[in-house]
């Protein structure tokens, strides 16, 4: 097709493009360059590891399409040389957040009826693509070294490169432990309004960021983000040149082994209502996110022990913190996480899965 052409001869996408060769690692917030020329957007980390590599499919959502000429300008974006729209940035932009996830999945499937299968209940706003579709993807860590590359040559690259030790220094890590996801991921750079940053490290380290940042924008009001009607925790503004440049982290484990629900199974059994008080956060940064809740009640009834409460979404990552008082609509069921045979079952316990925004209220 015309799209994939104009792509696949531009040189800034030798530059980005990684080959799908071995998918063994998949991590969230990366892009995925479909054959049909989508863009599909991964979440979470476990995308059916135990199925054969040409049956795998891809927990994700479909982001970019080939322009089909009535997208509003924002929501226009030039990939490679290919003209494209963002399909759920309109939606983000004019509908409640509650119908955002729903109204995204509406478009995928219009994108690709063929997305329309059976699918887990935590992948229920979601769609499961076949990784046998994908042509390339866009490494976080890659994609920004690509960037860094043209600073010599490319004002709007020097910025970012200038942005990132900025980023680097301001949250005392390495700049080398950052990736770019977003469009930036994908070679659209120039004069950008959010920059999405993928930061690498240790859970222990990333709990120190997390805190920092909290910190940052309780101390400095005009360091915070309130965007689409949020405020946005782990958001904050920086400066360059004179410009406000939002932000946007998102966490990656540095050692997969440490992500909670990287090979999962979760046995729904329905819908409740779970209240309780957060009492571990360690992994409220993350996609998924999971808290462990104490003195928790299901529709009511008090449930003996901890219970954990898992958000598979992205859209409230640090939200919660230890000692919030929660109240969420989700359902409950049985989790079963496993090694990375598949046959090592490593825990089981109970959990409340939330996937949509706006379920989870904070109790005052």
């Amino acid at each position: 097709m015309e799209t994939m052409k104009k792509m696949m001869g531009s040189e800034k996408y030798s530059s980005f493009a990684v080959p799908v060769d071995d998918l063994a690692e998949i991590r969230d917030a990366t892009y995925f360059l479909r054959e049909d020329g989508t863009f599909a957007f991964s979440e979470g980390y476990c995308h059916e590891p135990n199925r054969p590599p040409d049956e795998r499919r891809l927990l994700s959502h479909i982001v970019f399409v080939p322009n089909r000429g009535n997208a509003p300008d924002y929501a226009y974006k030039n990939i490679f040389g290919a003209d494209y729209e963002n399909v759920t940035k309109p939606i983000m932009a004019t509908q409640p957040l509650r119908l955002f996830y729903p109204l995204q999945l509406r478009e995928y499937l219009k994108v690709d009826p063929s997305l329309d299968v059976p699918k887990p209940f935590y992948a229920r706003y979601k769609v499961l693509v076949p990784v046998n579709t994908f042509v390339s993807h866009f490494p976080p860590r890659h994609s920004l070294r690509a960037i860094i590359e043209r600073a010599d040559s490319d004002p709007a690259a020097m910025s970012i490169a200038k942005v990132t030790e900025a980023t680097a220094e301001l949250l005392q890590i390495e700049p080398a432990q950052i990736g770019v996801s977003g469009s930036l991921s994908l070679g659209t750079y120039a004069n950008p309004h959010d920059v999405d940053y993928v930061i690498y490290a240790t859970v222990k380290e990333i709990r120190r960021i997390v805190k920092f940042i909290y910190k940052l924008t309780e101390e400095k009001e005009e360091r915070k983000v309130f965007e689409f009607g949020k405020f946005w925790p782990l958001r904050f503004w920086e400066r360059y040149g004179g410009e406000k440049i939002m932000v946007c982290p998102f966490f990656s484990y540095l050692d997969l082994d440490a992500a909670p629900l990287r090979n999962f199974s979760f046995e729904d059994c329905g819908p409740v209502v779970v209240e309780g008080v957060v009492c571990d956060d360690t992994h409220n940064c993350f996609n998924p996110t999971v808290l462990v809740l104490e003195s928790a009640k299901i529709n009511g009834k008090s449930y003996q022990g901890e219970l954990k409460l898992i958000l598979y979404h992205g859209g409230e990552r640090g939200d919660y913190v230890e000692g919030d008082h929660l109240c969420a609509n989700g359902h409950f069921g049985g989790v079963t996480t496993y090694g990375d045979g598949g046959s090592e079952v490593r825990e089981r316990f109970g959990a409340v899965m939330v996937t949509n925004l706006e379920d989870v209220t904070k109790i005052v």
